[in-house]
């Protein structure tokens, strides 16, 4: 299988199908990225992830389901070569993300293996719901916050710093870079949350923004009219994309929240008025037709693809 998110191909026949809704939770979907756990009382909100940054995709996705992220729990998985000096600085670099979206850890597990090259991190981020998990509706606009490619584009000048400054200035680097609290959706979701407004929520990562807009299609049920020209996105992350043939709405995109609502303007200027930059880029639409605008040419949304940061890690 390629690296990255597994399709929703091999989802559907070798995890959805085998799996049932037992207990208190809610049974896994297609865009549904943290679990319901149904309590006498209140609602528990948990989602996983893994790779460098995996308590702020963690952390987001509580988000995005409507909820507040309490804490993280991890699960590490250490090769034999690596010494304790590198368990300390993955614990550092996990602390440090919590204290950035304002969670601790709360407990986890740390094992040694032979079955792995390098260390593997999961974790799993619980937190409890503030507003029921919404579909979206066929009518409703669809709103983005900030830009596209944000946490992509950090992968690649991390790996490809050098290979840039020999064409681009370290200026382009430095305003392409984005701060880890730019990659944090909860201040945009909660805001979203507090208007009271009828829509679903939907964070942008791994597959870029076109796997997030087919993921809550697919989700709801709906369509998508999509007008590409709307979608934000840096400059400077434009022409790092350039040099390496990079497709920046298939690059993870981190940050991003989608969202839907009846009068997308109207959370556009709240959004702008806290600070946040927000556009309306599209609508949900009747039927599975899922078009994108240009201004060159119209095409349908496919089913998500690679990542593009697969080509540099």
């Amino acid at each position: 299988m390629k690296r990255g998110k597994v399709s929703d191909t091999i989802l559907d026949r070798s995890v959805f199908k085998l799996l049932g809704r037992r207990g208190n939770t809610s049974k896994p979907a297609y865009g549904q990225d943290a679990a319901h756990i149904h309590n006498q009382g209140w609602d528990t909100l948990a989602a996983a992830a893994t790779g460098s940054l995996a308590v702020y995709r963690a952390v987001n996705n509580i988000s995005a389901a409507g909820g507040a992220a309490d804490c993280i729990m991890n699960t590490i998985i250490i090769d034999e070569k690596s010494r304790e000096i590198r368990l300390k600085e993955i614990i550092k670099e996990l602390d440090r993300q919590c204290q950035v979206v304002g969670v601790g850890i709360a407990g986890g597990h740390t094992t040694v293996c032979p079955n792995v090259n390098s260390p593997v991190v999961s974790v799993t981020a619980i937190g409890h719901k503030l507003r029921t998990h919404q579909k979206a509706v066929a009518g409703q606009d669809i709103v983005m916050t900030k830009h596209i490619g944000m946490s992509g584009i950090r992968t690649v000048i991390s790996h490809k710093r050098d290979e840039i400054l020999n064409v681009l200035p370290e200026d382009v680097i430095n305003k392409a870079f984005a701060a880890d609290e730019e990659l944090i959706i909860a201040k945009e979701a909660q805001i979203f949350i507090k208007q009271n407004i009828d829509g679903a929520m939907h964070d942008a990562s791994e597959g870029g923004i076109f796997a997030a807009l087919w993921d809550m299609a697919e989700y709801s049920g709906t369509g998508l009219d999509i007008d590409l020209r709307h979608i934000s996105v840096k400059q400077e992350i434009i022409e790092i994309c350039e040099l390496f043939n990079i497709n920046p709405y298939i690059l993870d995109s981190m940050g991003c929240l989608l969202m839907t609502c009846e009068n997308g303007c109207d959370i556009v200027n709240i959004m702008k008025q806290n600070g946040i930059e927000a556009a309306v880029i599209g609508k949900i639409t009747d039927g599975n037709n899922r078009i994108i605008h240009n201004t060159e040419e119209d095409r349908y949304l496919g089913l998500p693809e690679q990542d593009e940061i697969y080509r540099f890690i």
